[in-house]
């Protein structure tokens, strides 16, 4: 996006059903091969990364990402567990924003 690219990356725990604690964040570079830093400039290699969606509701376990672009609107797939079905593992997609700065947001 713009003159940057992006690494979105699944952190903490997969694979368990509702008590997954997976989440997505992201970081950016202008080389493709890094180094990816958070809006802070904190390296994702050190920890940093920022939040770009996380375990809400009957929405557990969210990662797996795959970013997309469909008829001009940039969009984020990516799987979870629900809640609300006994954790049956379930695909979410979500359409992506970006701030002034170049930065994803989902709605």
């Amino acid at each position: 996006h713009g003159r940057y690219y992006y690494l979105f990356a699944s952190y903490d725990a997969c694979c368990a059903g509702v008590n997954s604690t997976y989440k997505i964040k992201v970081g950016r570079a202008t080389d493709v091969e890094g180094p990816y830093v958070d809006s802070t400039g904190k390296p994702m290699l050190e920890g940093g990364g920022d939040l770009v969606l996380e375990g809400h509701g009957r929405y557990v376990g969210t990662g797996g990402q795959s970013v997309f672009k469909d008829k001009g609107q940039d969009w984020l797939a990516y799987h979870y567990y629900d809640a609300e079905d006994a954790g049956t593992p379930k695909l979410g997609i979500n359409r992506l924003s970006w701030t002034k700065d170049g930065w994803p947001r989902v709605f």
